[in-house]
């Protein structure tokens, strides 16, 4: 009503302070119509009749706008507590786990998700609301993530109740996931760990091992270009396999030591530490040419990928429950 009953905030009524109203930001109207006194606006009132009312505030009549409001007020209060943030590291043994929800076209993909598996069970232990993760990097659905695993931070949203032990946090997860998964050295952190990650996820290294086939028959002298080549860079344009979601563009990659082993003249397994962000997958077939050099420019043959595992990252730790 203060909006339509624009006479009230009429320039010769607001205390001599020019002819021009000054049109501000949202917030500097709201202040001025709150500044507006009631002599004002019962002055402002006697000048308009009560059609003209009526057409301002709208509807069938005034009286329906000036009836006595019926029942009574009601108040909602809703209580809840901060956050509380954990921290620590998944190991992922399956190939058939994606790390977030994935569906495509409204079919879902994979038998569940690592986020799943560790939100529902921590959920339910913190009576919380809801729980939200974040990770430090990501694999494949069919990639197994090994070593001392990933870190990943949990925000706990209102929190019902704290657990006394935190390790039956990581004793219901990996329950709960059947062997999928595996979490370890969950703890307190604080929220400034979640922005952390994705700085910490670029600056690290991983080691990767997999098992390539070849189509040319290969020997062990074939391998030793590989073992040779010491530490270089590689250009890696945008995958063809996520070009729906991600913008073209051309990254420099370093590679830092490869380390090749023949299983039989058409296989072999190849051990490989990167910089982080580095697709091991098109680094191995090349990607149509659209990463160079690859292992296929560089053993000159037809090369596949068969299975892939982050072996570990660069800071882990030798604790206790690596695998």
């Amino acid at each position: 009503a203060s909006s339509a009953l624009d006479c009230l905030a009429a320039p010769d009524r607001r205390g001599g302070r020019g002819k021009k109203r000054r049109r501000g930001d949202e917030a500097s109207q709201k202040t001025a119509v709150s500044s507006v006194s009631g002599a004002v606006v019962q002055e402002a009132l006697a000048a308009v009749d009560a059609a003209g009312c009526l057409d301002r505030v709208g509807g069938d009549s005034l009286a329906e706008h000036l009836r006595r409001v019926a029942g009574r007020a009601v108040a909602t209060l809703d209580v809840g507590r901060e956050s509380l943030y954990l921290r620590g590291r998944y190991i992922k043994l399956s190939r058939k786990l994606s790390q977030s929800p994935w569906t495509v076209e409204d079919d879902r993909i994979g038998e569940s998700s690592v986020e799943e598996l560790i939100t529902g069970p921590v959920t339910t232990c913190f009576g919380a609301s809801s729980c939200k993760f974040h990770a430090e990097g990501r694999e494949d659905l069919d990639v197994r993530m090994l070593g001392a695993g990933r870190p990943f931070v949990l925000e706990v949203r209102n929190p019902n109740r704290t657990p006394a032990d935190f390790e039956m946090i990581s004793t219901a997860v990996n329950e709960a996931a059947r062997g999928a998964i595996i979490v370890r050295q969950v703890e307190r952190c604080p929220a400034s760990a979640m922005s952390s990650l994705q700085r910490e996820a670029e600056s690290h290294t991983k080691t990767y091992v997999c098992v390539c086939w070849s189509e040319q028959g290969l020997s062990a002298s074939d391998l030793a270009v590989l073992d040779n080549m010491g530490e270089f860079e590689l250009l890696q344009r945008t995958p063809v396999r996520v070009l729906h979601r991600r913008g073209h563009a051309v990254r420099p990659r370093t590679v830092h030591w490869l380390k090749a082993k023949l299983i039989n003249s058409h296989y072999f397994s190849l051990r490989v530490t990167t910089q982080a962000g580095t697709y091991i997958k098109e680094f191995v077939h090349g990607d149509l040419g659209r990463t160079r050099p690859s292992v296929r420019s560089l053993l000159k043959s037809k090369v596949e990928i068969l299975q892939l595992d982050v072996e570990g990252l660069e800071d882990e730790a030798a604790g206790e429950g690596a695998h």
